[in-house]
């Protein structure tokens, strides 16, 4: 059954095309300077919930030993829980440490490089990036976490939230591969100056100089596209743990239908983030 779970499968399970669209009216929607910032604000706050979910989601399945075993070995040398919970690992990895300088370069501190830099640039102060975060947007962050957990769904059991969380994991590195090409792109053709900018530029905080357009173009495919490596790992990730998933047939219905479950869990928060954020623009409140 696993090795029906590749791509073309993920993004069978939702409108593919609608989700990009729904980003593209949104960075469409931020006309003044001030709407761009907060966006950006946003988003990074949306996205720093996720190197903390991933991690969560990583330990979950680790802790699963008697979920996967490897057939033949005896059973202090069968769990392969660890191993499973390697490639989700992968991404956490990056997001705590992004490895290219020799300081320690979090993928949160590149956004914040990157937001201080375009506020100043932009002569916008620090008013924006001193605003307290909507309930909306605070909501959505907790279900960042309820997500990677499984927790969002309504299914009982380990399985049943370790294959969720997993789908869900699967979702956001998808869906954020697409997201962060389409901003790269937007503000390339629409603010070069201000890409150009951020480019020359670094930030200190947390005792090093960090990058300021880093944090866009490494998730881009445009820049280093380790959301699609992300993508990739979570994809050996789920189909190892469907090759050493313990139980019959009826267990791996229910761990199927979780990740299933769990991508299109991702998406539903997708589709509430760029909405929030465009009506947020626009000047309307969320209904």
């Amino acid at each position: 059954m696993h090795t029906e779970l590749d791509q073309a499968y993920f993004e069978s399970l939702v409108d593919f095309q609608a989700a990009g669209e729904r980003v593209s009216v949104c960075l469409r929607s931020l006309t003044a300077d001030s709407d761009l910032l907060r966006f950006m604000v946003r988003y990074a706050s949306w996205n720093g919930s996720f190197s903390n979910g991933v991690s969560r989601l990583a330990s979950e399945i680790g802790n699963c030993r008697d979920l996967f075993r490897e057939k033949g070995f005896p059973r202090a040398a069968s769990d392969r829980s660890n191993y499973v919970a390697s490639f989700i690992f992968d991404a956490a990895r990056d997001e705590y440490d992004d490895h290219v300088l020799p300081m320690r370069d979090t993928h949160r501190c590149m956004a914040q490089a990157g937001l201080m830099s375009m506020a100043e640039f932009l002569q916008l102060g620090h008013a924006i990036l001193d605003e307290e975060e909507p309930i909306d947007l605070v909501r959505l962050n907790d279900r960042v976490g309820r997500g990677y957990g499984g927790q969002a769904l309504a299914m009982c059991g380990v399985i049943g939230c370790v294959f969720a969380g997993i789908g869900y994991h699967l979702g956001s590195e998808l869906l954020a591969d697409q997201e962060f090409s389409m901003i790269d792109q937007h503000l390339r053709s629409s603010r070069n100056d201000l890409v150009q900018h951020l480019m020359r530029s670094t930030v200190k905080l947390a005792g090093g100089e960090h990058r300021c357009y880093a944090w866009v173009g490494v998730h881009s495919g445009h820049g280093g596209g380790v959301e699609a490596d992300h993508f990739d790992l979570a994809l050996r990730g789920v189909r190892a743990a469907f090759e050493f998933l313990v139980g019959d047939e009826r267990v791996r219905k229910v761990a199927t239908t979780a990740v299933s479950e769990g991508f299109k869990a991702f998406e539903r928060d997708h589709q509430s983030f760029f909405a929030m954020s465009t009506l947020a623009t626009a000047g309307a409140t969320p209904a």
